[in-house]
C-alpha cells in the first residue's frame, strides 16, 4: 500500500554538518550525569534539585523538536541560528552564579539542540545509510568524550564542561552543507496509523524510564557501587562502544521489544546487584540493546507514516519529553543512599514499554500498512 520511505532517496550518507550537530547535542546530554554532582557542590542546592538542570534542557529540546517537526523547513539558516544560540548559551551556563539563571539558560540550550536534532533525523530517514550515520554518532560521541568530560570535570568543575561544550557546536556552523528543503510529496498531514500513536507514546516511556536512571548514574556508582571517576568512565566509553555496535549493525532486527527487554536487564544488574563488574557487564548491555531497538522502533513508525520528516519529529519530541519527565520524577525519588525507588520506577518504566512495543508488533504482523 505504501512505498518504503527509506527507498524514496537514495543518498551516500548523512551530510558532515549534520553529523556535527548531532555530536554536539550528543555530547551535550552525555555531559549530564557528570554535571549534577558538581552543580549540587557548587550551587548548594540537594542532588535531586541539581537534576532539573536535565529536566529543564530536555523540555526545552522537546518542545523545540515538537513545533519544528510542524512549523520549520530543514534549512542552512535554522542550522547556523541553532548552532550559534547553542554556544552562547553554553559559554553562559559556564559564567553565571545563579542555579534559577542556570535552569533558564539550559531550557534554551535545549531548545537550540532540539533544532539541530530534529534536520539531523529528518534528513536521515530519507535514506537507510543516513540514518546509520546519525545513529551512530550518539555512542561514537560518548566513547571519545566521556574520558574527555570526566577529565575536566575532575579539574574546572561544571564551569570547565559548559566551557568545553560551547565549542562543540561551532563545527557544525562551518561546515559548508547544502540541506534539501523539499517536503516529500504526494502525503497527507498525519498518518492514520493508531498503532503508530502507541509506538510514540512507548518510546516516551521508554526514555523518561531510563533517562530517570540515566542522569543520576554517576552519582549512584560513586556512592552504592564503589567506582571512582575514571572507572566511571570507562564505563560510559563501553557503553559508547556497544551502543555503536549496534548502531552500525546493517541487518535489523526482525523484532525491537527483545532489545528493549535487554535494557531491563541491564538496568536491574546495575542497580539491584552493586558490583563493579556487573556495572560494566549491564553498561554494555544497556548500550547494545538501546542502539539496536530505537532505530528499529522509528523505522516501524516511519514505514506506516505519510511523512517521515514530521514523524521524526513526533518521536524526538516524545522521546525528549520523557527524558525531561524522567528527571524530574527521579528528583523526588533519589537522595543520600536513597536510589531503590528510582531502580524500580525505571525497571518497571522500562519493561512496560517492551511489552507495549511487542504487541504492536505482533499486531502488525502480517499487515502492509494502516487501515485508512
Amino acid at each position: 500500500m505504501f512505498a518504503p520511505i527509506r527507498a524514496l532517496f537514495v543518498r551516500r550518507g548523512a551530510p558532515a554538518a549534520l553529523i556535527a550537530s548531532a555530536s554536539a547535542v550528543s555530547l551535550m546530554f552525555a555531559a549530564t550525569p557528570f554535571l549534577i554532582p558538581d552543580v549540587a557542590d557548587r550551587y548548594h542546592v540537594a542532588l535531586g534539585t541539581a537534576g532539573l538542570i536535565s529536566a529543564a534542557q530536555v523540555f526545552g529540546f522537546a518542545a523545540a523538536v515538537f513545533v519544528a517537526g510542524r512549523r520549520l523547513r530543514p534549512s542552512r539558516r535554522v542550522l547556523v541560528v541553532a548552532g550559534v544560540s547553542l554556544a552562547a548559551l553554553d559559554s553562559g551556563s559556564a559564567l553565571i552564579s545563579t542555579f534559577e539563571l542556570l535552569l533558564a539558560l539550559r531550557l534554551l540550550a535545549g531548545a537550540a539542540a532540539g533544532l539541530f536534532t530534529w534536520m539531523a533525523w529528518a534528513d536521515a530517514m530519507r535514506a537507510e545509510k543516513s540514518m546509520r550515520d546519525i545513529a551512530a554518532v550518539g555512542p561514537l560521541t560518548v566513547l571519545v568524550g566521556a574520558p574527555l568530560l570526566a577529565w575536566i570535570g575532575s579539574l574546572g568543575g561544571d564551569r570547565a564542561i559548559y566551557a568545553c561544550l560551547a565549542f562543540t557546536p561551532l563545527a557544525a556552523v562551518i561546515i559548508p552543507v547544502v540541506i534539501d528543503e523539499t517536503p516529500l510529496g504526494g502525503r497527507r498531514r498525519f498518518s492514520p496509523s493508531r498503532s503508530n500513536v502507541v509506538l510514540l507514546a512507548a518510546l516516551g516511556v521508554m526514555t523518561m524510564a531510563g533517562s530517570a536512571f540515566f542522569v543520576f548514574l554517576a552519582a549512584f556508582a560513586e556512592s552504592e557501587v564503589g567506582i571512582g571517576d575514571v572507572a566511571l568512565s570507562l564505563g560510559f566509553s563501553v557503553n559508547a562502544v556497544t551502543g555503536l555496535m549496534g548502531a552500525r549493525f546493517r541487518r535489523r532486527p526482525a523484532w525491537a521489544w527483545p532489545w528493549l527487554a535487554g535494557i531491563v536487564v541491564s538496568v536491574m544488574a546495575i542497580g539491584m546487584v552493586r558490583l563493579p563488574a556487573l556495572f560494566f557487564v549491564g553498561m554494555a548491555g544497556w548500550g547494545f540493546c538501546f542502539w539496536m531497538a530505537v532505530p528499529r522502533v522509528l523505522g516501524r513508525i516511519a514505514d506506516w507514516s505519510y511523512a517521515p520528516d514530521e514523524r521524526v519529529g513526533d518521536a524526538q519530541g516524545i522521546m525528549a519529553l520523557g527524558r525531561s519527565i524522567g528527571p524530574a520524577v527521579a528528583s523526588l525519588l533519589v537522595g543520600p543512599g536513597r536510589y531503590a525507588g528510582l531502580i524500580v520506577f525505571s525497571s518497571v518504566g522500562l519493561a512496560g514499554a517492551a511489552g507495549v512495543v511487542g504487541g504492536v508488533e505482533r499486531y502488525r504482523t502480517g499487515r502492509d500498512g494502516p487501515v485508512a
